[in-house]
């Protein structure tokens, strides 16, 4: 395997100290030692995403998650609003018209937040209240949406917010139960510094009365049977171990930093980052930029694709290409997670010099 290093928006680059934990023997899924790791990884869960909600964990990306949310929490009649502005915001709109339901749909342009005023002008018509669901960071341009005056206009409405939280949760605040959400989703493999495999999501006590009437169809994602063995610190099927023992360590760092400061120390990464990639003369796409990742517009005459390949091959460091219409418009820099302002300034530097040789 070609050895490099990922700066890319997930997965991300992993510490030693989760590396080191992920080799240990695996353990019985049925054992006291997994109820207590379970009970280790929701509760530091809870304390960083400010939720005092009910936190299920499946075997499975963050898109499985995000589809545990959406046969949940929707009944076959319901008429859900989604509001994207991007390819993973998307999503949503695939996983409901999966199950056949038609949703209201908000969009934004590719690099713009969405609009508060337009998710209120919407819910200000329905009759009855609905599900909203929406993304934190939309890790396809690097925006981040306004989560906390969402959560009050459903607030207002008495509508459900249900937020894909996977590339933002850790890096970008979010603070579930302040924010008004009822489904926050999130996966093991960005800022939380572990592998791929585990996803999970925060329910809190309202959403839960309302996935009790839940009509669509469903097993392997029934919170009603992850239910019965979350009381007994359990999962129904078997899940990814050891994913969770290095999910645990990558949870300890964090709140080991303070959650508080580790925001801050993403928004340095992030601040940086952006500065850097100005001062060599291209334009940042978001207009309202995460702090896990930053999205870059390049030049029609160079194209990201070729970009991305010489800067891995002479340098061992891999940044993300756009997708589907964003393909080698744009390239996108992970910086969530295990990262510092000397390791990134090391792939910026990387970066500038293979601009530099193609701009001569």
């Amino acid at each position: 395997m070609n050895k490099y290093t990922l700066f890319t928006p997930g997965p991300t680059d992993i510490p030693p100290d989760v590396l080191k934990v992920l080799s240990k023997p695996i353990f019985y899924h049925r054992e006291e030692n997994f109820a207590k790791l379970l009970k280790e990884v929701t509760d530091a869960l809870g304390k960083i995403l400010s939720s005092s909600g009910k936190i299920y964990f499946f075997t499975s990306s963050g898109t499985g998650a995000m589809e545990a949310a959406c046969t949940n929490i929707l009944s076959s009649k319901d008429k859900p609003v989604v509001a994207l502005c991007g390819k993973f915001g998307q999503r949503w709109l695939e996983l409901c018209k999966a199950y056949r339901i038609k949703p209201i749909v908000i969009k934004e342009d590719y690099g713009k937040a969405i609009s508060p005023d337009k998710i209120e002008k919407v819910l200000k018509k329905r009759k009855s209240p609905t599900v909203l669901f929406t993304t934190l960071t939309e890790t396809s341009t690097g925006v981040l949406n306004d989560i906390k005056a969402f959560g009050k206009i459903t607030k207002k409405f008495n509508a459900y917010l249900v937020v894909d939280g996977v590339a933002g949760i850790g890096a970008d605040r979010c603070y579930q139960d302040e924010w008004n959400i009822d489904i926050l989703v999130g996966a093991s493999q960005k800022a939380l510094m572990s592998p791929p495999g585990i996803s999970f999501i925060s329910v809190s006590k309202r959403a839960l009365k309302k996935i009790q009437t839940s009509t669509l169809p469903k097993y392997y994602f029934d919170l009603n049977i992850y239910e019965k063995f979350r009381e007994k610190a359990q999962t129904p099927w078997t899940p990814a171990i050891n994913v969770l023992v290095g999910l645990a360590r990558g949870l300890k760092i964090i709140l080991k930093r303070g959650i508080e400061k580790n925001f801050l120390y993403h928004q340095r990464l992030g601040d940086h980052t952006r500065q850097r990639v100005q001062k060599m003369g291209l334009e940042i796409m978001p207009s309202r930029p995460s702090n896990a990742l930053t999205v870059v517009k390049m030049p029609e005459d160079i194209g990201a694709t070729r970009i991305i390949k010489r800067v891995k091959e002479k340098y061992g460091i891999l940044f993300a290409d756009g997708q589907a219409e964003l393909k080698n418009r744009i390239i996108r820099i992970g910086h969530m997670g295990n990262y510092s302002i000397r390791k990134m300034d090391r792939a910026l530097d990387a970066l500038a010099e293979v601009l530099n040789q193609w701009r001569r």
